[in-house]
Order: structure tokens, then C-alpha cells, then sequence
């Protein structure tokens, strides 16, 4: 019974997670499209509809300027290994900055 419980707990799981991590990939090709000072409604076409969900403390510890805010995305659809995530911040509507923030790899 334990086998069966856990199957119908932990597949759904999986498949959720990696769902969140393939559909918050920007290519870099995209990321590179990307303007600094152009509005969102501009620039989404080329941003996929959902942010990535789990940055690292580190990701998310960068200075930004009061009422701004960040959004991630992965760099790769990678599921095996970790993935350069690229940061946005965003003040309204508008683009401030981008960078990458590197993976951390052993």
C-alpha cells in the first residue's frame, strides 16, 4: 500500500515541478532582445508567461531601488543540472535592469 500512496503523491509532484521549471526558461537569444528602459507591454512578447518560482537567497539578495521588483527566469530547460537564471528588475511597468546570475556548480 505505502508503494501506492507514495506514487500517487510524489508523481504529480515531479510532473509539477518540472512543468514550473520548463515554462519559466527564456532563451538567451530572447534575454538578449531585451531593452533596459522599455516597457513590459513591449517586451512580452518575448518573456515566457510565468516567472521562475525558486530563485536562491543569493539570487534574490542583489540591491534594488526602493518599490522595484525582481523576476527570474532559467537560462535552459535543463531538469538534470543547474541553470544560469537571468534577473529582471522591473520599476512599474518598466525595465531598470538585467543581468545573469550564475549557476553554482560544485
Amino acid at each position: 500500500m505505502a508503494p501506492v500512496v507514495a506514487a500517487v503523491f510524489f508523481l504529480p509532484s515531479a510532473f509539477y515541478l518540472a512543468w514550473q521549471l520548463t515554462s519559466s526558461v527564456l532563451p538567451p537569444s530572447r534575454f538578449d532582445e531585451l531593452t533596459i528602459g522599455r516597457p513590459r507591454a513591449e517586451l512580452a512578447p518575448l518573456l515566457p508567461a510565468r516567472a521562475y518560482p525558486y530563485p536562491s537567497d543569493h539570487a534574490r539578495s542583489a540591491s534594488r531601488p526602493p518599490g522595484a521588483r525582481f523576476e527570474f527566469y532559467r537560462s535552459g530547460s535543463d531538469l538534470l543540472n543547474q541553470v544560469d537564471l537571468y534577473r529582471l528588475c522591473w520599476s512599474g511597468n518598466t525595465l531598470l535592469t538585467k543581468d545573469t546570475v550564475p549557476a553554482s556548480r560544485p
